[in-house]
């Protein structure tokens, strides 16, 4: 176990030996910045590989040129765009199909509903608690329509308190 760590700290000691000193790098860095070539030479190179480079149409038309050369067997097994437009066709005229149909369905149970002597939607009857009905004929005696004690979480009023 001493030996283990005893052979780590000679590499590390012989690392560290083999590093130059502050001065040395200095130097290197100094020799660098001399070599680079200053802002304008590098947007002329720049712009020199932007023009030697082919354009996307290009591009595009050599990878098909290669691989019309290439054997059926390999050319099928390569993930190329085209072959995805046609694996999803069937997809895409299914769902075609299928918002052509809604649509037409739409358009039917419009002029149905358009058509009818009645009208095809009906309002909600519901109240909410406390609320009075409009449904009931009015009475001779009245009485009130509104809890008159504490409305619970439900909906429903306590009974008010006798005297």
């Amino acid at each position: 176990m001493g030996k283990g760590k005893k052979s780590v700290k000679d590499h590390v000691d012989t690392v560290v030996e083999q590093l130059p000193d502050a001065s040395e790098l200095r130097d290197l860095r100094d020799q660098l910045v001399e070599r680079l070539p200053d802002r304008g030479e590098w947007l002329a190179l720049r712009d020199d590989l932007l023009e030697k480079l082919p354009d996307k149409s290009e591009l595009l038309d050599l990878r098909d040129n290669l691989v019309e050369k290439l054997p059926a067997e390999v050319s099928e097994k390569l993930p190329v765009e085209t072959k995805k437009q046609k694996r999803f066709k069937g997809v895409k005229k299914v769902a075609f199909v299928g918002l052509l149909t809604a649509g037409a369905a739409g358009v039917a149970a419009f002029l149905k509903a358009k058509s009818a002597d009645q009208p095809t939607y009906t309002a909600s009857t519901y109240t909410t608690p406390g609320q009075p009905t409009t449904t009931a004929a009015p009475t001779t005696t009245t009485t009130p329509t509104t809890p008159t004690g504490d409305v619970g979480a439900t909906g429903t009023a306590t009974p008010p308190p006798t005297v």
